[in-house]
C-alpha cells in the first residue's frame, strides 16, 4: 500500500507519527472527513496535518485522502499507551477501564486484538511470508522484550519443519553478530512494540543491507524495525494494565504455521513422519 510504504521511508517527527498512526488506524473513515475535522481528532492543526501529507509524498490532504479513497479497503491499529513508562501505562489504563467490568471488558479486549491483529494484514503478505519460509535456507527470529516468549514458541514449532532455526531473545554482541552474514536466502522475522530502544534501530540499519527477506511484526509502521521490512505485520497490543498484550502477536504466528503447513502440506507432512518414526524408536523400552 502506498501510504504505509511513503510513511516507512519518510522521516518523521514526533508530532508526524502520531499523525501517521492516525491516518494508518483510521483510513477508510478519512475518506469521508474534513481536514478540520482530521486534525481536531488527532490533536493538531490543520496545518500539522498538511504538512504531514507532503512530508510522505503527497501535495497536501486532499491529494492524501483521495489516494486513500482508492485504494485503502481495511484498518490497521497501534497501541496507544507503548510509548510511556510502565507506571504511566498503570495509570492510564486504570483511570480509563476503572468504572467497568473487568472481566467481560477484559475478554472484548482481547478478543479484539485477536481479530484486528489477523484481519489488517492482507492475505497477500501473509502468503510472501509463508513461501519466504518455506524457501529459507536458514530462518532467524527476533524477539527481544515484550516478543520473547511468542518467537521461543514459534521457533520451537518451526524448527520440526525446517532445520536451520536461530532463535534471538536479547541483544548481546554473540546473538546479533549471527546476522552479520545474512544472504539473500535467509528469512528474519522480528518482534517489536513500543517503547522501542537503540537496538532496534540498529537492527534495522543491519537489515537495510542486507539481501535477506525481513518480516517485522510490530504495533506501528513508524516502529524503527519496520522500516527495513520487506513485510510488515501489524498487531494489536492495547491492554488494560502496564503491558502489551500478545495474544494478537501469537495468533498471527499461528496463522503463519497453519498456513505454511496446510500450503506445503506433502513437504511437511513427510518430515514430521520421519520426526515421530524416530521418536517413537527412541521412546520403545528395551526388551
Amino acid at each position: 500500500m502506498k501510504l504505509i510504504k511513503n510513511i516507512q521511508k519518510a522521516d518523521l517527527t514526533r508530532q508526524q507519527q502520531k499523525i501517521a498512526d492516525y491516518f494508518v488506524k483510521n483510513r477508510n473513515r478519512i475518506c469521508t472527513m474534513s481536514l478540520i475535522r482530521v486534525a481536531k481528532e488527532i490533536g493538531v492543526s490543520d496545518a500539522s496535518v498538511i504538512r504531514f501529507a507532503r512530508a510522505i509524498g503527497y501535495e497536501g490532504f486532499t491529494d492524501l485522502k483521495a489516494d486513500l479513497y482508492e485504494t485503502m479497503t481495511e484498518d490497521l491499529s497501534k497501541s496507544s499507551v507503548g510509548e510511556y513508562d510502565l507506571s504511566q501505562r498503570f495509570d492510564i489504563q486504570t483511570e480509563k477501564y476503572k468504572s467497568l467490568d473487568l472481566s467481560v471488558e477484559m475478554t472484548k479486549l482481547l478478543l479484539n486484538n485477536v481479530e484486528r491483529s489477523l484481519r489488517q494484514n492482507s492475505s497477500e503478505n501473509y502468503e510472501k511470508i509463508v513461501d519466504a519460509l518455506y524457501g529459507a535456507k536458514r530462518v532467524f527470529l527476533i524477539g527481544l522484550r515484550g516478543g520473547k516468549g511468542n518467537i521461543r514458541q514459534f521457533g520451537r514449532l518451526i524448527s520440526y519443519l525446517m532445520d536451520d532455526v536461530h532463535v534471538i531473545t536479547n541483544g548481546e554482541d554473540e546473538d546479533v553478530a549471527q546476522l552479520q552474514d545474512l544472504s539473500g536466502d535467509d528469512v528474519v522475522i522480528s518482534i517489536s512494540y513500543a517503547r522501542y530502544y537503540k537496538i532496534d534501530r540498529v537492527l534495522s540499519e543491519l537489515f537495510k543491507r542486507q539481501e535477506a527477506f525481513h518480516c517485522a511484526i510490530t504495533d506501528s509502521v513508524s516502529a524503527p524495525l519496520a522500516k527495513s521490512a520487506d513485510v510488515v505485520c501489524l498487531v494489536e497490543t492495547q491492554h488494560m494494565c502496564f503491558s502489551n498484550s500478545t495474544v494478537g502477536t501469537l495468533c498471527v504466528l499461528e496463522y503463519l504455521l497453519t498456513f505454511l503447513c496446510w500450503k506445503y502440506s506433502a513437504e511437511y507432512q513427510e518430515r514430521l513422519t520421519e520426526r515421530d518414526r524416530l521418536l517413537n524408536e527412541l521412546r520403545k523400552e528395551e526388551s
